[in-house]
């Protein structure tokens, strides 16, 4: 009967799979060798997905910098409608610009056109390195547009 029971005994059955012949097997874990594979992998992984954060990020700060070159839009329209001036050189844009709530590393810098009639904000940030974001009131071209640098200058 004792040999039965050992024969049925999960401890005994592995250790007779899991030896070699003459020698017990311990389990000691994974080896340094095992480890540091793990890792090196992991690295390149990690290095492979680096880029992407990046590109996120910059997504990111175009779009908050857009929603603060918006709200100046809305404050010089509201402030110059509250004027009552015919022309925006008289109502003094570059006032309404600055008084925008903005984030420190953001930049707005505004420019009334020629006739007087129309205005641009034209925005940069730290973190924007590769698009340019500006705001026209008027002419054919009125909008926010957020182009890349490489395809024309920020002006």
């Amino acid at each position: 009967m004792g040999n039965i029971a050992r024969l049925l005994d999960p401890n005994e059955a592995r250790a007779r799979v899991t030896a070699s012949p003459g020698k017990k097997r311990r389990d000691a874990g994974f080896s340094l060798i095992e480890i540091m594979a793990g890792m090196a992998i992991i690295a390149i992984l990690a290095l492979a997905i680096l880029p992407q954060f990046a590109k996120y990020f910059e997504r990111a700060a175009v779009q908050n910098l857009s929603a603060e070159v918006s709200n100046a839009a809305l404050t010089v329209e509201s402030d110059f409608s509250l004027t009552g001036k015919a022309k925006y050189v008289e109502a003094n844009v570059d006032a309404s610009v600055a008084s925008v709530n903005k984030s420190a590393e953001s930049t707005l810098a505004a420019t009334v056109d020629g006739t007087g009639f129309g205005y641009s904000i034209l925005a940069s940030n730290t973190a924007v390195t590769n698009y340019c974001v500006k705001y026209t009131s008027a002419g054919a071209t009125a909008g926010l547009k957020v182009t890349p640098k490489g395809a024309t200058a920020c002006v």
